[in-house]
């Protein structure tokens, strides 16, 4: 049985590793902005970090490579795969369209078509079973090894609040590189750096429950995929409709910022008092077929 000391050593050798390359960007900035070549030899190292410094992790301290819950695990969790699907897909569709709908420009949505959305559902489906597999990068990392390292130390609240604040502060180099580029001014950094945090500790949490749901790291991944895609795919369906250029300025404030944090947290809180209920329930009832 693995200690809690054991857990701690291996958790702090991996975050170790990680944040080392996350020095790489700035180290190499010159480079970067310098070679196309060198940026995505940097970025494809920075974006798989998280992977590589599990493996040296194994490695180092002769913890092996077993329970990398590098298996689908389909039977009996097709639905937590649909979930992972859908969620996101569902989370930024009512935040693009909501606040147009609020705003009462809904002729501003053209481009929201059955066929167009159909059709956006079903290349989604297509790329994420095979696009998403890039993610296992960064999944294999954070869910696939530093959450079941968090959990004994931390409990599942902990990891899911730690684990969400490592995850975000892991991305903070490719955030500030518009404003290290003069493009953008600090205070705006800072907001969006914020918000993002508060984004991925919610969504770390709902990757986090897939994972221990599944016992796989792919629901993990195909969520991780719709969280970054569905919304470049709205976008391009929104603007479809001719938005005029000052139409942010007429839609509901704020709105978009936390809708997909309010149907995460209340899609995840649904869940875990099934869970919950079921769990309290007598054995021959959970049982029953």
């Amino acid at each position: 049985m693995t200690t809690k000391k054991e857990n701690a050593k291996r958790l702090g050798i991996y975050l170790l590793i990680v944040f080392l390359f996350i020095s790489l960007p700035f180290i190499f900035r010159s480079l970067i902005n310098e070679s196309n070549t060198a940026y995505f030899i940097i970025y494809y190292l920075f974006s798989f970090s998280p992977a590589i410094a599990s493996l040296i992790t194994r490695a180092v301290t002769g913890e092996g490579y077993r329970d990398m819950k590098l298996h689908l695990n389909l039977r009996g969790n097709f639905r937590w795969y649909l979930l992972a699907f859908g969620l996101p897909l569902i989370c930024f569709t009512a935040a693009f369209i909501l606040p147009v709908v609020f705003s009462g420009h809904t002729e501003w949505l053209g481009g929201f078509t059955f066929r167009n959305v159909l059709s956006c559902i079903f290349t989604l489906a297509a790329l994420s079973a095979v696009q998403s597999i890039g993610l296992l990068g960064e999944e294999l990392g954070w869910r696939g090894y530093m959450n079941q390292k968090m959990e004994p130390l931390f409990g599942t609240a902990g990891t899911c609040l730690l684990g969400g604040i490592v995850w975000s502060l892991w991305h903070l180099p490719m955030d500030m590189a518009v404003y290290n580029d003069g493009e953008g001014a600090l205070p705006d950094l800072l907001m969006m750096c914020g918000g993002r945090m508060v984004m991925l500790t919610c969504f770390g949490t709902f990757l986090l429950w897939l994972t221990k749901k599944t016992d796989s790291i792919f629901p993990a991944v195909i969520g991780h995929y719709m969280f970054n895609e569905s919304q470049r795919t709205l976008a391009d369906l929104l603007w479809q409709g001719n938005i005029p250029e000052n139409a942010a300025s007429d839609a509901v404030a704020g709105v978009s910022d936390f809708l997909p944090m309010i149907i995460i947290a209340a899609v995840f809180i649904a869940l875990l008092l099934r869970d919950s209920k079921k769990a309290a329930e007598p054995s021959f009832i959970r049982n029953r077929p």
